[in-house]
């Protein structure tokens, strides 16, 4: 399974070769850059490459020559500070393995497991007692729709299959209307409330439907206020989707959502 570290240190890698790759290439001037200060003004000298004279001096039309030996030394500079840093990123991405506390456990002699209290319950353990703690969810009217996802849950809309069916093949874990405490409201059903494995954060994930009707549209937008009053911010542990009778709900936006929010831990049990 992914770790949240190893992802960052991965993308922090990426962008300094990008940044890297900025940096100019090709015929460097020559020799080094002296700069005194003068009055409150700064003067510039350039000394020949293995000369121990103070130099000769830049008058202000050579200026651009003074500004070139400068931006060489500072890319200079710059390009040696990447590579420190990608080494030490690589370093840490070849040596931190999160998963070694779980198999330290999981590890052991069958015979042996029960003497030891894990400092952690592993991963497997915790999704699995998580997944099936047990709960009462919202309860269906008489005669209403009946909708199933891949796996058996029903719900309440075609859109609810597609986002449910989506987590199910990328291997987050969730609840389907799970009672949550939100200020202001009370006791809320979340349309879904999904498990990032990789840190134990649960993620609410709610779908609104009818986004074309105001009355709907205006308790919408109240519950997303209510929820970041409760501490579910949109874009970090909140989802939101939307659709209305003209726009439907997009699976791709849904695997983008997905993608985005879940990336190291989508597929964790291929890894």
């Amino acid at each position: 399974m992914a770790d949240q570290l190893i992802q960052i240190a991965n993308e922090r890698i990426q962008q300094l070769i990008a940044l890297k790759a900025k940096l100019p290439k090709g015929k460097q001037p020559t020799g080094r850059l002296r700069v005194i200060t003068n009055h409150d003004r700064s003067q510039y000298y350039l000394v020949d490459k293995g000369s121990n004279s103070n130099g000769k001096y830049l008058p202000r039309k050579e200026r651009r020559r003074a500004a070139a030996i400068a931006q060489r030394d500072y890319n200079a500079a710059v390009a040696s500070i990447i590579g420190r840093q990608i080494i030490a990123l690589n370093n840490l991405t070849e040596n931190y393995h999160p998963e070694e506390i779980d198999t330290a456990f999981t590890g052991l002699h069958p015979g042996r497991r029960p003497l030891v209290t894990p400092v952690r319950e592993p991963d497997e353990d915790f999704i699995a007692a998580w997944q099936h703690l047990p709960y009462t969810g919202k309860p269906f009217e008489i005669n209403a729709p009946e909708f199933f996802t891949c796996t058996g849950v029903r719900v309440r809309s075609k859109s609810e299959v597609i986002i449910a069916d989506a987590l199910n093949r990328a291997g987050i874990p969730f609840r389907y209307e799970f009672p949550a405490s939100i200020k202001g409201w009370g006791t809320l059903y979340p349309d879904f409330t999904c498990l990032r494995p990789s840190s134990r954060e649960e993620i609410i994930w709610e779908h609104f439907g009818l986004m074309g009707d105001p009355d709907y549209t205006e308790n919408a937008v109240q519950k997303i206020s209510r929820y970041a009053a409760s501490g579910y911010i949109l874009g970090k542990n909140l989802i939101a989707t939307f659709e209305s009778g003209n726009t439907p709900l997009s699976v791709k936006q849904v695997q983008a959502y997905i993608k985005t929010i879940f990336e190291q831990d989508a597929h964790r049990q291929q890894n």
